[in-house]
């Protein structure tokens, strides 16, 4: 499924909101940019409340794109008030792993704005609407080869915490909710660069990013600080070629946007295998007698 499509499964299929809205053609009366005209036929007797969503995308170097996802809701005298729709809509959007076509996205709510339709929009109905702002970023998937430091750390906390998700490792059903007992994990290697050569190895240092998504800002603060304890314990991390992912340094900035820098930073080290020719062949036969 898109992105659009997932969004409007979300929104139609909960029963808080689609419950609050009028019907168009047996729909909730969710639409995706624009709502039709007030006299196309598939309307009901009530017109009001409505719902309007968009998605704007933007590309980000890092991320491959991220974004923003506009709902706006109309409503008339007669219908439910918006400010009493926007807080289902926030609910069912806020904070929810979404598994499109092209990778996986998070959203998060930013701002709520209440604002009235000047030029009414249908004849002798006075409408009245609030607008919802979420931040929208993607999480694209980094594992190249081993060996992989992301996917190291990957299988560290699935195997850590076996009922959190961890992104772009775990199978996700469209949608994934997490709770404070069922975190999501997003890893992200932020850097990396050459640390010293031998004739066998070369020694790579790495910094590794790890987001942390959970309803609360407290219960972020909790498993930040519960998996910074549990690296800094463990001292290494098996690569998936066994050899070993060694962990230098660990931070945790509770400050830092979880969507888009990442609550915890670790420094590591691993090694890659160097794979020689035989670059000086021997030319001439030399014996001594």
């Amino acid at each position: 499924m898109t992105l659009e499509e997932l969004i409007y499964s979300r929104l139609a299929d909960n029963a808080a909101v689609s419950d609050m809205l009028t019907e168009y053609g047996g729909r909730p009366a969710l639409f995706l940019q624009r709502a039709p005209d007030d006299t196309a036929q598939e309307w009901g007797a009530k017109k009001y409340p409505r719902a309007e969503y968009l998605v704007d995308m933007v590309a980000d170097p890092e991320r491959h794109s991220s974004g923003v996802v506009s709902v706006h809701i109309y409503s008339d005298d007669a219908g439910s008030p918006p400010e009493d729709i926007a807080p289902a809509v926030r609910k069912a959007l806020c904070d929810i792993i979404m598994q499109a076509d092209d990778g996986a996205y998070c959203i998060t709510w930013e701002r709520t704005e209440l604002f009235d339709i000047e030029k009414n929009m249908s004849p002798n109905t006075l409408v009245n609407g609030c607008s919802l702002t979420f931040l929208l970023i993607a999480f694209p998937a980094q594992m190249t080869k081993d060996p992989d430091p992301a996917l190291a750390v990957q299988d560290y906390l699935k195997e850590l915490e076996p009922e959190a998700l961890v992104i772009n490792k775990d199978y996700i059903e469209n949608v994934f909710e997490p709770s404070l007992h069922s975190p999501a994990f997003y890893v992200r290697v932020s850097q990396y660069e050459t640390d010293r050569q031998t004739y066998a190895l070369t020694w790579l240092n790495c910094i590794i990013t790890i987001h942390i998504i959970v309803p609360t800002p407290e219960a972020r603060n909790s498993w930040a600080r519960f998996l910074a304890d549990c690296l800094h314990m463990a001292g290494n991390v098996n690569m998936p070629d066994d050899s070993p992912l060694l962990i230098r340094k660990v931070a945790v900035d509770n400050a830092a946007d979880y969507l888009t820098v990442g609550q915890i930073s670790v420094r590591a080290q691993y090694a890659v295998t160097n794979y020689h020719e035989n670059t000086h062949p021997l030319k001439e036969r030399y014996f001594e007698e």
